[in-house]
Parts: C-alpha cells; sequence; structure tokens
C-alpha cells in the first residue's frame, strides 16, 4: 500500500497559501444577503386576501427584531427562544458595555450599523436537551455508535498469528487459527484491519488484499493477476454494504478506491478510520518543524549504521544511550514523526519495517509477482498487522486528545465523499491536453524560428559581439572535428557522432542528444534573450549569482536607485563581462518574494502584469503571447498528471449486482461512473482534510488550460448538488473570539466590522485594510487572513512589494507597520496589568491576545469542541515562544474543522431523521456539497441552513455569548447545481472547454420560506429506515465547562476586578492614557489607621518607611515606627510563591507530611497543580503516594539532574499511551 501521501510543496509558507485561497474573488454578498429594509420593531403584517394562498405556503411566521446594546441585529425572538430556550444566563456588566462602546468609538465604529434586515422565523427542529452543547453532545453520540464501540473493541482485541502459507485462489479465502481456510464471498464480523497492494505501473486497481480481524486472517487476490481474466478492472468486494463495519487502515482512503461496495450513490455503512490522520492529530508536526525532524533522523540513523558496524562496544553503548544527541535535540522531535507507515511505526513501537518488497509491485510484472506471491501476501499481511499495532496506541489517545463524540463521528463522513462523473471525463482529459499541446507547439514554433534567425550571424562575430542579447549566448565550439580519410590521398573528413558540427554551444544544448528533436520553450534559458526582452528599454541580462537583471548606463542609474531597486554586486560575478563591466549598472529584476530573492524566469506567470503596464518588453509582439501562453498551461502543466491518474470506475465497469441505480434514468442517458477521492481526513495538525487534486483544485478561469476540472464532476441524472460556502468562516471565529471578551456580538472592532461592515461604507475589514495600504479591496483579503492565521509584519511587506514593486524597501515598512498598529495594536509587556506581554489599542487586539493565550497554554483545546494540540506543539516540548505562528494557526484552522464537524454531524441527524435522500460529496476548507435526489433538494438546503444555525449558535454559546447575530446565523445562499463550481452563474468557460455550462439555483432563506411545503422539515415525517433514525433518549450527558470559561475564571481568580483592568488596557491607543493607567494600578490601596502598620508589604510602602528608619538611627530627632508585624508563610514547596497566612488561621504546618496531607488525595488522582508544582511533571501512582508522605528526597531522585528529560513513568501520556 502507498503509506504515504505525496507531497506538493510550495514556495510559500502553508498559512500564506492558505490566505490566498481565502482571499480568492467570489462575488461580494453580505453574510446574510436579505432584502434590505428598515424595521422598526416587528414584521407580522398579514398578507394581502389576494395572495392568501402563497401565505399559507410561507413557512416564515410573525416575529420581532432583537438589538443587542450596541445596535447589532440579533436572532428574532422566535428562533432567539427554540435555540436559548433558558435565555442569556451571562449577560454582560454595564462596564462591559461601556468598555465595548469606548472601544469602537475609538476606531470610528460606534453606531455606524448597517440598515436593520427584516427578522427570519420559523419552526426549528427541536433541540435533543436544555442547550446546544448538550444537544451536539447527543448528536455526536448516536451519529459515533454503534462505530466508536466497534473501534474501541478492535483497539482492545489482539489479532491471531499470520498464516505461513497461502492459498492461491482468486477471491477471498479465510484463514482460521487452527490453520484451516474455507472460501468466503466476504470477510465477515464488524471490525477489520485492511491493506491493498497494487501493481502501480501496470493497473491502478489492487492486484491483492489482507484483512485482519480478532477471529480469523482473510487474503483476496485478483483473477487477473492469476491469469484467470485479461479484464484488470477487479475490485475488492467486501460484503453486505448495510452491515456496520469499522475498516481500519494506513492511508485507508487509498484502499477505499480499490473497494467494490463504495462505487454506489448510495452510502454504504462502513466507517473507514485512517491511522495516519489519527496519528497526525496525535503526534504530527507542522511545516516548521518537518525539516528539523528529518534531520534528526538522518543523525538518528548514522548512529544506529555506526552503532551496528561499529566493534567498540562503549561507543556503541555511548551511542544506544543516545549520549551524544540528549543536550542538542529539541524535547518535541522525540514526540512526532513524519506519516508512513514505517515512521509511525519506529515512532510508536520501536520497530523497524523493511520497505523493499513494496518496490516488486513497481519493477515486476504478472508472472514475476506471481513467483513471489506468498512472499509479498507476507509482506501486505505484516504491514496490517502492523497498522493494528499503530491502531491499538494512536485510536485511544486520540480519544484523550479529541473527547468530544463529534469529533469522531464526523470522520466517517469525511473518509466517505464521492464525486460522480459522466463520459464527458474523457472528453475533458482529451479537450485539456489538446489544447495544451497547440498551445504550447504554436510559442515553440515561434521560438525554433527565432533559434534559426539568431543562427544567420554566427558568422558575423562583429554583429553578435556587438548585440546585448546575442552576445549572452556561448558562440564557442563552432569548429568542426576532422579526421583523416580513409584512404591515403583522400582529403580529410569530419569526425564521426559530432554533436551538430559547425553549430554554436547554445545551439548544441539544445538537442539532449545528436538525433533528438530540439527541445526549447519559454522555460529554456536562453529564451528571454531570444525574444529580446527589456526592462524600460534595457536589455535584460542573466547573472549567475543575481539571475535576471536589466543593465542601464551610469548616468541613467539615479532612476532606479531612487526607487530602491536592488543593484547588484557584481563582485563575486562568475560572468566575466558582467564583473568587469564598468559603464553600466545592473539592477535585479523586481521579485515578488522581496529584494534578497532572485528572478529565474521572466516568462514566469507573475510577470504578466509588468507585460500588459510595457515595463516588460519584446521587439517581437508574440513575446507576450508566448507569456500568456505559459500562464494559460500553468495550471495543466502542475495539475496534469493528479488529474490524468484519477481512478475513474464507470457503471459499465461494475458487476451486474453492484450496478449504480439511478432514479428515473434510462438507456440513453450517458453512461455514469464514480470517483472516490483518496482524502486524508485529518491530514494537518489542525485536522483538516488533506487530498491533492480535488481539495487544491483551481475554479474555472478564462485563460487557464484545464481549470474547469471541478465542473466536470456531474450530478446522475435525478440528483442534483446542493451546499454552501461557510460565510467568513475563520474571520468570524476569531472575532467571536475576541467579542468574547465583552459578552456582546460586535463588541471589538474586527467583530462589528465582521457583521456590521459593509463594503459600500467603507466600514468593513478588507476596505479598511485596503485604504491603509493604498491597495484594491479584493488584495486586502490576503493581508486580513494571513495576519489572523499569524503571519507577522514580514509577510505584509513581502505581500505588499508584491502588489506595488516600486515600493522602496523603507516605504514597504512603514507602511506595512502602519497596517499592523491599527490592525493588531501595540506590543506592551506590563506584568502589573497582565502576565504575559500583550496587545492594545488595535481593532485586533482582543482577538490576538486570546489566540496568543490559547496558544500559550500547557495543553491548548479549541474552545467549542475541547480538541487538543498535537504533542509536537505543547508548550512542555518546545521553546518558549517557539512556534509561536503555528500555535496562533492551530487555534483558529482547528477551530474552524470543529465547526465542519459540527456542521457534518448536525445534517447527517437532519438526513436521517427527515428521510432526506443526500450524502457528503466533497467539502473543501469552508466549501461543502452535498449529493442530493432533486426531489429533496430544497428540504436539504433547508437542512443545512438549519445546521449551520446550530453551530454557529453553539459556537457563540461556548465563547460566553447566549445569543447570535442574525447577520451571520444563516448561509447567504444555499446553491442548488447540477456541476460542482464555486458559483452557480460560472459558466466555466476555459481555452479547453468553450462551451458554456448552464447556470444552476441559489437561494437564501426567505427564498427557502416562500418554497412552502417543498422546504418544510416536518416533524410529522417517520423515518423510512427505523434501524437508522436517530435515538436520542437515554444518551446521558454531563455538562461540562466551556474552555473559554475555564479559561477566564484561572485568568480572575486571584484578582476579579484585573479582568476590567486589562480589557481598559487592551482598549487604551494613546500613550499619555496608558501611562496615567499604569500610575493608577501601580498607586497602592489606601489604609485606615488601624490597620496601616501591618498592610505595609507593598513595595510603595516600604519606599516610605526607609527613610524614617534612618532618621531614627541617626539621632531619633523622630518618634520610632511601630514594629513591623511579620507575616507567616507556608514553606517554600516547588514553586518560589509566598502564601500568606493571615491572622485567625492555623500555625503554619512544621512538616512537609502536616502540610500535604489534607491534600494527598489530589495527588493520588494525578492533579499536582494546586501546590505550584511544574505542571510539566503530571504524577499518578506511587510518586502521588511519595509526595504524599513527605518523601520528596524519592520523588526528586527520580527527576534527576536538572536540565534532564523527565523519565517516563512521571509523564504518562508518552507516545506509548497517556
Amino acid at each position: 500500500m502507498l503509506n504515504s501521501m505525496r507531497a506538493f510543496s510550495g514556495g510559500d509558507a502553508p498559512f500564506v497559501r492558505l490566505a490566498r485561497h481565502r482571499a480568492a474573488r467570489r462575488p461580494w454578498r453580505r453574510l446574510a444577503a436579505l432584502p434590505s429594509r428598515r424595521w422598526d420593531s416587528t414584521v407580522a403584517a398579514a398578507p394581502p386576501v389576494a395572495d392568501r394562498n402563497l401565505a399559507d405556503r410561507n413557512l416564515a411566521g410573525p416575529c420581532e427584531a432583537r438589538f443587542n446594546e450596541i445596535g447589532v441585529q440579533q436572532l428574532s425572538t422566535t428562533i432567539y427562544k427554540q435555540l436559548f430556550p433558558q435565555g442569556n444566563t451571562s449577560p454582560p456588566s454595564p462596564e462591559l458595555v461601556q468598555l465595548a462602546r469606548d472601544h469602537l468609538r475609538r476606531h470610528d465604529l460606534l453606531g455606524k450599523n448597517t440598515d436593520n434586515i427584516p427578522p427570519v422565523a420559523f419552526d426549528l427542529p427541536p433541540l435533543a436537551g436544555q442547550t446546544l452543547d448538550e444537544h451536539f453532545h447527543k448528536l455526536g453520540v448516536d451519529a459515533a455508535e454503534p462505530f466508536l464501540t466497534h473501534a474501541k473493541q478492535l483497539a482492545r482485541s489482539t489479532l491471531p498469528p499470520k498464516p505461513k502459507t497461502w492459498v492461491r485462489r482468486s477471491g477471498w479465502t479465510k484463514y482460521l487459527p487452527d490453520g484451516t481456510t474455507e472460501q468466503v464471498e466476504a470477510p465477515e464480523g464488524n471490525v477489520l484491519v485492511f491493506d491493498t497492494e497494487v501493481m502501480w505501473k501496470e493497473t491502478p486497481y489492487a492486484v491483492m488484499a489482507c484483512a485482519g480481524a480478532p477471529d480469523a486472517w482473510y487474503a483476496w487476490l485478483s483473477p487477473w493477476l492469476l491469469g484467470e481474466t485479461e479484464n484488470e478492472h477487479q475490485l475488492v468486494p467486501l460484503g453486505d454494504p448495510a452491515r456496520e463495519r469499522i475498516i481500519v487502515g494506513h492511508n485507508v482512503g487509498f484502499d477505499r478506491a480499490r473497494i467494490l461496495e463504495e462505487y454506489d450513490l448510495q452510502q454504504t455503512r462502513n466507517s473507514f478510520l485512517d491511522t495516519m490522520s489519527l496519528h497526525v492529530a496525535v503526534n504530527g508536526m507542522c511545516s516548521q518543524q518537518r525539516p528539523t525532524w528529518m534531520k534528526h533522523k538522518k543523525n538518528r540513523e548514522l548512529r544506529d549504521k555506526i552503532a551496528k558496524e561499529s566493534s567498540n562496544i562503549e561507543l556503541v553503548d555511548l551511542l544506544n544511550n543516545g549520549a551524544f544527541t540528549a543536550e542538542e535535540e529539541e524535547l518535541w522531535v522525540e514526540r512526532s514523526s513524519i506519516n508512513s507507515l514505517r515512521d509511525v511505526a519506529k515512532f510508536h513501537l520501536n520497530v523497524s519495517i523493511d520497505k523493499e518488497l513494496r518496490n516488486a509491485f513497481g519493477e515486476l510484472n504478472r508472472e514475476g509477482v506471481l513467483e513471489k506471491l506468498d512472499e509479498l501476501l507476507t509482506y501486505c499481511a505484516a504491514d496490517v498487522a502492523i497498522t493494528h499495532r499503530v491502531y491499538q496506541i494512536v485510536f485511544p489517545n486520540f480519544l484523550r486528545v479529541c473527547p468530544h463524540p463529534v469529533s469522531f463521528a464526523a470522520l466517517r463522513h469525511l473518509s466517505s465523499v464521492i464525486l460522480p462523473v459522466d463520459k464527458s471525463w474523457d472528453s475533458y482529459l482529451a479537450n485539456a491536453e489538446a489544447t495544451y499541446h497547440r498551445l504550447s507547439d504554436a510559442v515553440q514554433d515561434r521560438l525554433v524560428l527565432l533559434a534559426e534567425k539568431a543562427l544567420e550571424v554566427k558568422d558575423d562575430r562583429e554583429k553578435w559581439a556587438n548585440d546585448p542579447w546575442m552576445a549572452q549566448l556561448d558562440w564557442s565550439g563552432q569548429e568542426i572535428k576532422m579526421v583523416k580519410g580513409k584512404k591515403k590521398n583522400d582529403p580529410p573528413r569530419p569526425a564521426a557522432r559530432q554533436k551538430k558540427p559547425g553549430m554554436p554551444q547554445w545551439y548544441k544544448d539544445l538537442f539532449p542528444k545528436n538525433d533528438a528533436p530540439i527541445n526549447i520553450s519559454v522555460r529554456t534559458r536562453i529564451a528571454p534573450l531570444l525574444l529580446r526582452l527589456a526592462w524600460d528599454g534595457h536589455p535584460l541580462f542573466w547573472s549567475d549569482k543575481h539571475g535576471w537583471t536589466f543593465r542601464v548606463p551610469r548616468n541613467d542609474a539615479k532612476k532606479y536607485t531612487d526607487r530602491q531597486m536592488m543593484t547588484c554586486d557584481l563582485t563575486d560575478e562568475p560572468i566575466a563581462a558582467l564583473k568587469e563591466d564598468r559603464e553600466h549598472f545592473y539592477f535585479k529584476l523586481p521579485h515578488k518574494d522581496g529584494p534578497t530573492a532572485r528572478c529565474a524566469s521572466p516568462m514566469a506567470k507573475g510577470y504578466l502584469p509588468f507585460f500588459e503596464k510595457g515595463t516588460l518588453s519584446s521587439e517581437y509582439s508574440y513575446a507576450k503571447e508566448a507569456l500568456e501562453m505559459n500562464a494559460s498551461c500553468s495550471y495543466w502543466i502542475s495539475a496534469r498528471d493528479r488529474i490524468m491518474s484519477q481512478l475513474v470506475v464507470y457503471q459499465d465497469d461494475l458487476p451486474s449486482a453492484a450496478k449504480v441505480a439511478q432514479p428515473g434514468g434510462d438507456s440513453e442517458t450517458p453512461a455514469g461512473g464514480i470517483i472516490l477521492p483518496q482524502v486524508i481526513p485529518m491530514g494537518t495538525i489542525t485536522r483538516r482534510a488533506v487530498e491533492n487534486t480535488w481539495l487544491t483544485a483551481s475554479n474555472a478561469k478564462k485563460n487557464r488550460v484545464g481549470s474547469e476540472l471541478k465542473a466536470m464532476v456531474r450530478a446522475p441524472l435525478g440528483y442534483v448538488f446542493v451546499g454552501a460556502d461557510v460565510d467568513s468562516e475563520e474571520l468570524w471565529i476569531a472575532s467571536v473570539v475576541g467579542d468574547a471578551t465583552f459578552r456582546i456580538h460586535g463588541g471589538n472592532a474586527i467583530g462589528f466590522m465582521t457583521l456590521e461592515g459593509t463594503k459600500a461604507a467603507g466600514t468593513d475589514l478588507h476596505s479598511r485594510t485596503a485604504l491603509i495600504l493604498g491597495i484594491t479591496r479584493n488584495d486586502a483579503k490576503v493581508f486580513n487572513y494571513g495576519r489572523i492565521y499569524g503571519a507577522g509584519l514580514k509577510f505584509a511587506a513581502q505581500l505588499l512589494r508584491q502588489f506595488n514593486p516600486n515600493l522602496s524597501e523603507k516605504d514597504t515598512l512603514l507602511i506595512a507597520s502602519k497596517l499592523y498598529a491599527t490592525t493588531k495594536g501595540t506590543k506592551t509587556n506590563r506584568k502589573s496589568l497582565h502576565k504575559r506581554s500583550f496587545w492594545r489599542g488595535g481593532t485586533e487586539s482582543f482577538v490576538f491576545n486570546k489566540l496568543e493565550e490559547f496558544a500559550e497554554q500547557e495543553r491548548p483545546r479549541t474552545p467549542v469542541l475541547g480538541a487538543g494540540i498535537t504533542e509536537a506543539l505543547l508548550g512542555r516540548f518546545i521553546s518558549k515562544g517557539g512556534y509561536l505562528t503555528s500555535r496562533i494557526n492551530w487555534a483558529i484552522q482547528s477551530s474552524g474543522v470543529d465547526y465542519l464537524h459540527l456542521l457534518i454531524v448536525a445534517m447527517d441527524y437532519l438526513i436521517r431523521r427527515f428521510n432526506l435522500g443526500a450524502r457528503l460529496a466533497l467539502t473543501v476548507h469552508d466549501e461543502i456539497r452535498y449529493l442530493v435526489r432533486e426531489d429533496d433538494k430544497y428540504r436539504a438546503a433547508m437542512a443545512l441552513q438549519v445546521a449551520n444555525l446550530w453551530t454557529r449558535a453553539m459556537f457563540a454559546q461556548q465563547v460566553g455569548i447566549h445569543d447570535l447575530p442574525q447577520s451571520c446565523a444563516f448561509f447567504s445562499a444555499v446553491d442548488i447545481d447540477r456541476v460542482l463550481r464555486k458559483e452557480v452563474d460560472m459558466d466555466c468557460v476555459t481555452p479547453s472547454n468553450p462551451t458554456p455550462i448552464p447556470p444552476g439555483e441559489s437561494i437564501d432563506i426567505a427564498g427557502l420560506l416562500a418554497k412552502g411545503d417543498q422546504a418544510r422539515l416536518d416533524e410529522r415525517v417517520v423515518p423510512g429506515n427505523p434501524a437508522l433514525a436517530p435515538r436520542l433518549d437515554g444518551i446521558p450527558y454531563t455538562p461540562r465547562v466551556p474552555v473559554m470559561q475555564a479559561l477566564r475564571e484561572a485568568e480572575a481568580a486571584d484578582d476579579p476586578a484585573a479582568e476590567l483592568r486589562f480589557i481598559r488596557a487592551q482598549i487604551c491607543n494613546d500613550e499619555k492614557e496608558f501611562r496615567e493607567m499604569l500610575k493608577e494600578t501601580r498607586r497602592p490601596p489606601l489604609a485606615s489607621a488601624t490597620t496601616g502598620a501591618t498592610t505595609a508589604a507593598s513595595t510603595s510602602a516600604k519606599k516610605q518607611q526607609q527613610p524614617a528608619r534612618n532618621v531614627a538611627a541617626a539621632g531619633g530627632r523622630l518618634a520610632a515606627a511601630p514594629p513591623k508585624a511579620k507575616k507567616s508563610v507556608l514553606p517554600y514547596y516547588a514553586s518560589p510563591r509566598l502564601m500568606p497566612v493571615h491572622a485567625g488561621q492555623q500555625r503554619e504546618p512544621m512538616s512537609v507530611t502536616e502540610a500535604l496531607g489534607s491534600v494527598a488525595g489530589r495527588f493520588r488522582s494525578g492533579a499536582a497543580g494546586g501546590l505550584g508544582l511544574p505542571p510539566r511533571i503530571r504524577l499518578g501512582g506511587e510518586h502521588a503516594d511519595a509526595l504524599a508522605a513527605g518523601d520528596l528526597g524519592a520523588l526528586l531522585g527520580q527527576r534527576g539532574r536538572v536540565g534532564a528529560r523527565v523519565p517516563q513513568p512521571l509523564v504518562p501520556g508518552g507516545r506509548d499511551g497517556d
């Protein structure tokens, strides 16, 4: 099996690529695109009599509009009572409301509310509990079962010994523990560990498969492999699709694409669990950590090799004990690994897997594989056994890190996505390939003509030497080597096997071999010279050190130095002509990555705007055409192999019993096919799904060959795609985290701009950023999303230079700094206000302070589902402040994944409850699409709106705001379409698809309510299949403390008034005002006359008393101060914190046993945080007993020297369990 996914790394950091994705141009539409009318209070007017029948069908009911304390419109009274039956249990205090108003006033936002929109009211499906947390807990448990029970059972089970011999028989063979075998149609039981093997050079279909179960082993052999048929299209059958079964595999999405029953529009009851995903969620690493880990891996392998080959026993012992690495390696390195089964097994099991046999599937033909069949089946079974052992570790750890049932339940659907296609898929491949070759060949033909034209001056040295472009070509090597004639008097003849004799070296280099065709394209190094490219009329020159440059006479150089263009230092330039040139200056071509990056090709698509402005030019008109062609073909060039290798299984290829049923279909409709995207449901540390084709597919663009890819996914007859984009999903998540500080939606500036800002008024986030930077609003989106994901000032400066290359370095940093000062604010470090440094004065200060607070927790958790971060980014394993960008990025993106999981589980409940013919087709970050029977399309659209409403409300409730703005409560529009595309009105016309695709339907919540019974989720509906019907009664629920509430209580535990002081500090954007605030904070509290002497512990009081003591010592001219009362303190334990004991309390304990006697029980349960013990040491078992008994020596003796790693018994939760 292919155990590791293919990596497609780009030049940008992951958060930069994601920011670009979020900022992709899309039609502007407000979060809730409802009719823009102003309503004062109630919207419940009776319809005219003539329109009475229409009104009877409309699902909308009477309601009143509601507004919060700062004027942001909230849910209508009708919907509010259904979502929050207990009302607002934690309303904001008057002080918080006043602070929110002050904050908004400082940023010129207070009172800038947009026109009110009609309140929406209709009957929702009832909640399954008193709170949304209880509701989703029950939905999650219902969706997770019985799969969760089966998964736990498999984790506790062991597999029988692997078979020692194998039966050569096509289909499935069952191997019992007693050595007997029997032929079966499919594996039995509810749990399987599964793996397939593919001869990938010959066929994408599996040739063998192994499955392990607690009671038996199973092996499958392809009839094609055994020579029983020449039809290689053989899929692996797994039996009854209605059986509720857990199937575990490493990168199991690859294996699912080879399973017969999965190629059906009706979703099976298989639940695929991917050990790769489980490992990534628990022990994955971020992209910044990967280079360090790879270096560690190479060093470890080198040490192992030396230890294996060395005869020096002492050296081997030192190497095995890690003597040379303990002080050098970062702690997280031992808490993570990359994702292949080989590395995961080494990490979790310390088992080395020999993957040499896997190469046989790529090197041998059928006969060769048959010769090694027993050996290869044993290899396949060994992978199954290792996968099961890995699963026994990572699955319990996953349930610990992601404890909410929703996090598990959503995985089943994410692992079972489906993309239907028809025969137009083959036409798409053929058209895209033909268009690419046509465009590429046209440009190549012109470049060949230019090369032939350049050859015309090969014998005229003066001509080519004085031409700035031709002089850069290598004209050497024109001599023709001659040898003696064959006979005595024959003249000399050219030597044999000369490459293009008489031609210059640059021309020879265009031919890989003497008899090969010319190889030249726009990416060839000499193409810019043949096209005679110039920058502002100055010829381009190639520098081995600086890349592409342009040459300017010394007298004209000031024009470019004033623009801060990068002058080339040619001191170490290998090309002598440039190094020795004293008459010209050379300037680097601008690059999107900044002045230090070098331009490798001015024909790249990033330089197309310079061609359009005339800055980059050529003597030939078709130079621009060549550049446009390169940009047009760039997508197809990069994605071609991935697209062409998609495994499409057509209906014609399936056995008759497994034909895809199409409702209302007839024999004349195009034959349907299905693609099963090989998704890794949690492929990153943020638990985002990863897939290298469909999840990275471009939207259709008129100048991009093959970019109509997604539109080639077409719903079968009788079906449609129903889906939506979650409006500003992660931007809203970030803003609501900031709003939580005030307990009011829109209370912080970015929250207000997200909810109430408009493009027309210039009050939305993107318009504000565009104004600061002097760029377009659409370009500003990239800055905003990048900043939210944790990108810093360097990112903003680099990006700004891409949009305006003429900016100087100084101006770029100045503008970028202004942006960050306005948004993030000023970084401040005042311990009297907050224990950590914090941002203040910006529109996003509250957001970033809260995100950094999340990131710096010992065990960060997402605010809604409480999902934990990977061990590789836990605070105890990294340096202080290490990988902060990745940790902040995790807090936002992982919360976005929580949002998707909640949405999927809510839809699963509604689909089963109301008999909707629907299943998840695909999710792409914040987009979700369902494949739905056409007669259910409006009910499915309504279900999506309800699921989104529940999910948004759950987020709001968990951050401590028991309400929801109407502007974000519903999808702005739900798309109903027959193809997959970003917007229903995109015609998807491209160079390879000139035929426009008819538009689909886009409908908002008002339109859905107007559909009446077509969109009604009727409570009277009885689920069609009782076995699949939701069963929420009897599911126990224990209320939990929300993550945000726990953080808030921890912050205010010592001083409840500190919260308001800190909020005021974050609001403050004036230095003078901030200094006054600091003075007030430091000012000692006024003491009464009777207790003044005993309250002199503050620093300022001590300073006031010092002169008095000095005067008394000098001569006693003043009355002596009363003796200072000494405070009783508990002894130091593990942290230097003094704990005062006031009058009336018990005496100071005199022994450790006495001091800890009352709380020893807490240590036996592992809760060591209460007495100041370092949080990185979690105690359990005998260590708690030792501490409770006062045996600190025994405990500290196990910890070893200072700085040493804590022994494994002290830290349960290592890679072998937690």
